[in-house]
């Protein structure tokens, strides 16, 4: 598949992985809130990390991120 045909119809969100940051961004939080959030929430995803050293990136999987930040909005009262 050419890099023409990647749209939102053709990429599973469930083989797609993103940073902290963007997860981050995506269920509208800071990053020290999502940290605080993925140290006390059992139901927030906790991401892969990829490497050994304590600095190795983490990312989490798109579709995990979307559940999540569905569940949080069913969480929520109505403002």
């Amino acid at each position: 598949m050419s890099a023409h045909e990647l749209t939102d119809k053709t990429i599973d969100p469930r083989y797609v992985q993103v940073r902290k940051k963007d997860a981050a961004r995506i269920i509208g939080v800071s990053l020290a809130e999502f940290d605080l959030l993925r140290r006390t929430d059992e139901n927030c995803p906790k991401g892969y990390k990829h490497g050994e050293g304590r600095n190795s990136p983490v990312t989490f999987r798109l579709s995990d991120i979307y559940r999540y930040s569905e569940l949080r909005m069913s969480r929520a009262k109505v403002a």
